[in-house]
């Protein structure tokens, strides 16, 4: 018998799962930050220590069978270092910190066009290539410039490899994430270097999903099994999908803090309509289809802002919920004008905008707060189907897979049958990305535990109801765009 463990790296939490035959023993952690106003990084020391200890916890003879380790993780984030002595400098800076934006700013349009052409990508601070131009061109570590001194970069889950094996390394799902890697020759660019001047920057060799990089060594060694292998799933919401055993004309609809599109394609799309709507391309797990991708930033985070800000417990709130979803089954709530427009961490797509600023429309002294949870879910569900109108309409979908939180939120997903005229799964998985991991290792279990089935309304009032409220969001939509987007 052989054991496995998958190492789930999340924004808010970081999840350790070792795996046997007889069922997964997941521990978690709050992944460390350092948090300075509105700047954050990722605490890369304390998260190794986290993670060796957390490890470490397991039952000894369960982990002296353990022969892979697999990491998934989010992107865009990483660690510079010097390419002689290997040692780290400078900081690692979160995905979703928008300090670098000066530098994606800074590109020309020109020169933007050529990336997207090459890596699929629309030049933005969340990726990593802006986040390397900005540390070398105003982190102190780096002053005075000197472009004559090496260095690697390493993404959060390669520096995680590089502690655990001693080797440089990547994966082709994360590197997707950098703004870096030439999606048609799935090798690293020298062009994009040379426009966001990082020629001095190199990147590890690539490897596929779950493909074995190199054995443990360190003080990890002698926990596990001597032929221990380490592995890199991939970029989380990719990882996720396994699970949920994503395949082509189905959308993975991943939802969390916040929520991602992605659907499996066999090429990617460069054209001109995907880069105005900022599609992110990229290349799947399995080394053969290609990913089109799109997240929002309102989702978990807005549900959360609803609930802080009425006073609401979750069991308050799903109370609220239900009674919504039934009200709206019975025809009661087809006469609600409210709609939250959810922009609360800004826009998604088409129009991203990280300035783009909520709304909450009309409410009088007789709204309730069924109605205004009725309208928090018609507003998320809106902004969902304008993404998916703007990014996928040209793909031949036939069915939307929904993983994460929002599995346990019936009226969002009838909306989004209803809306989109699609059947909805939601997929009920113990923590999809570890799930996803550990599965992309070869491992067998049996990981569903229960799926629900929305199908699109028939009911005419329903479907015109929805109809006149889009149009009103796209109104107000539209507001937005021309006063903040």
């Amino acid at each position: 018998m052989t054991n496995r463990i998958t190492i789930d790296l999340g924004t808010t939490n970081t999840k350790v799962t070792l795996w046997n035959e007889e069922k997964p023993n997941l521990k978690k952690f709050k992944t460390p930050k350092i948090i300075n106003n509105d700047q954050t990084d990722f605490d890369l020391k304390r998260l190794w220590a986290n993670i060796v200890k957390t490890i470490k916890s397991f039952n000894l003879d369960l982990l002296n069978n353990v022969t892979q380790i697999s990491i998934a993780s989010f992107g865009e984030s990483g660690i510079l270092l010097d390419a002689k002595t290997h040692e780290e400098v400078g900081e690692c800076i979160a995905w979703f910190d928008e300090r670098s934006q000066v530098i994606a700013d800074s590109v020309s349009p020109q020169d933007k066009h050529i990336i997207y052409k090459i890596a699929g990508l629309h030049v933005h601070s969340h990726y990593s290539a802006c986040k390397i131009a900005w540390l070398l061109k105003y982190n102190k570590s780096f002053l005075p410039p000197d472009s004559n001194r090496k260095y690697v970069w390493l993404g959060v889950p390669d520096y995680l490899v590089f502690k655990l094996t001693g080797k440089f390394a990547s994966e082709y799902t994360l590197a997707s994430r950098t703004l870096c890697l030439d999606l048609s020759r799935k090798d690293w660019s020298s062009d994009v270097k040379k426009i966001m001047h990082i020629e001095n920057i190199s990147f590890p060799k690539l490897y596929k999903s779950g493909e074995g990089i190199g054995n443990i060594v360190g003080e990890l060694k002698n926990y596990l099994a001597a032929d221990c292998v380490v592995s890199i799933a991939g970029h989380d919401h990719m990882v996720g999908s396994n699970s949920a055993k994503l395949e082509e004309n189905q959308m993975l609809d991943s939802t969390g803090t916040t929520e991602a599109m992605m659907c499996l394609v066999n090429y990617p799309d460069l054209s001109k309509h995907a880069e105005q709507n900022a599609l992110a391309n990229g290349i799947y797990t399995d080394g053969e289809h290609y990913t089109r991708f799109t997240a929002m930033p309102s989702a978990g985070s807005t549900i959360e802002w609803f609930m802080n800000s009425f006073n609401l417990n979750e069991n308050e709130f799903m109370d609220l919920m239900q009674q919504a979803m039934n009200d709206y089954q019975n025809h009661s709530l087809l006469d609600s004008k409210v709609l939250i427009i959810p922009h609360f961490n800004g826009s998604g797509a088409p129009y991203k905008s990280t300035s783009s600023e909520g709304l909450i429309y009309g409410i009088n002294r007789e709204t309730t707060k069924e109605e205004l949870v009725f309208g928090l879910f018609l507003g998320l569900t809106f902004e969902f189907v304008k993404a998916y109108e703007s990014l996928f309409n040209n793909v031949a979908l036939n069915q939307i897979k929904v993983i994460g939180p929002a599995i346990k939120d019936p009226l969002w997903l009838q909306l989004k049958a209803d809306l989109l005229r699609l059947p909805v799964n939601a997929i009920d998985i113990d923590q999809a990305v570890s799930a996803g991991a550990y599965l992309l290792t070869q491992g067998k279990h049996d990981l569903y535990t229960k799926i629900s089935n929305y199908k699109p309304t028939t009911d005419t009032e329903q479907i015109n109801y929805l109809r006149k409220e889009y149009d009103i969001y796209k109104t107000l939509y539209n507001f937005l765009k021309e006063t903040h987007l």
